[in-house]
């Protein structure tokens, strides 16, 4: 795809609407206290060297270490309630730094537990909770329950944004829900061991005509090794930015095209999702050790 057919396609230099974005890994403590300080002392650093970022993503179930299967009575110890009083330390740090906050942690309600993804308003308000629906065996195993949603939708400065959490992505119901939803933007927050070749941000990237953001974890977690893969893709199915290996944060601005020309749109999605059949059949490979993970 050339340079001049990507501008006429999605055309960014028009954009009627921007967001500054920073997506972050970071190691995880066992201890949630630690964590959440250390979510305060990222965003602190984020502000300080990118003042303009008004979205901070962090990755699925951050509060603490990620192994449900292994570790379930650990899950259910560290478990929250989510409101005003217990998210009142990173409300405070949304409202400090005027900024929409979005992070995972292990929340339980009525005695029920869930793997929650969590987005702070710049006012400080808990402006939407998505709880994941489609579980992994060991949060099966763990006694985690499906959300009731496969993707839950909201606004961010008047940009439609769907929240979903790792496996959701997979599921070809949450897959359908959020094509019908057409969000503009796509948080995607992960705890994933690895991506090999980017294959799956590839297909995600290909799959939506959004933007997508993921944010991951990395380091070592009792044994368990995580890479902190995450990437910033466009509607296009480009990777704009990609980080992996260590921990650290993306920072990059978003531009939303005021797409109106269905015509455009058609054409976007033959040339971007029409190739995604044989990328995934020539990478067989990759595909088949997932079935055998």
């Amino acid at each position: 795809m050339t340079t001049g057919l990507k501008s006429f396609l999605y055309n960014e230099q028009k954009a009627v609407k921007h967001l500054k974005i920073a997506s972050v890994a970071i190691s995880c403590d066992r201890d949630p206290a630690v964590n959440r300080s250390k979510i305060v002392s990222t965003v602190d650093e984020i502000k300080k060297n990118h003042p303009d970022t008004e979205l901070v993503v962090f990755g699925e179930m951050i509060l603490g270490w990620y192994n449900p299967g292994s570790m379930p009575e650990y899950h259910r110890n560290i478990a929250e309630r989510i409101t005003q009083k217990t998210m009142q330390d990173l409300a405070s740090l949304s409202l400090r730094h005027g900024i929409y906050l979005c992070f995972g942690m292990s929340e339980i309600d009525d005695g029920i537990l869930y793997n929650a993804q969590v987005l702070i308003n710049p006012e400080g308000e808990i402006q939407a909770v998505h709880r994941k629906s489609n579980l992994k065996s060991g949060e099966k195993t763990a006694n985690y329950k499906s959300g009731s949603v496969p993707v839950t939708i909201t606004d961010i400065k008047g940009v439609r944004t769907g929240i979903v959490i790792c496996s959701d992505a997979a599921s070809p119901s949450t897959m359908r829900k959020i094509m019908r939803s057409h969000p503009d933007l796509i948080l995607l927050s992960l705890a994933d061991d690895s991506d090999e070749k980017s294959f799956m941000a590839r297909c995600n990237a290909r799959m939506y005509d959004a933007w997508i953001v993921t944010a991951n974890r990395y380091g070592d977690e009792n044994g368990r090794i995580w890479d902190g893969h995450m990437v910033i893709s466009d509607p296009l199915g480009r990777l704009r930015a990609m980080g992996q290996n260590q921990e650290q944060y993306l920072v990059y601005e978003l531009k939303f095209a005021d797409e109106k020309s269905w015509v455009k749109k058609v054409v976007r999605n033959i040339l971007v999702k029409l190739p995604l059949p044989v990328y995934i059949l020539k990478n067989w490979r990759i595909v088949r050790s997932y079935y055998r993970a």
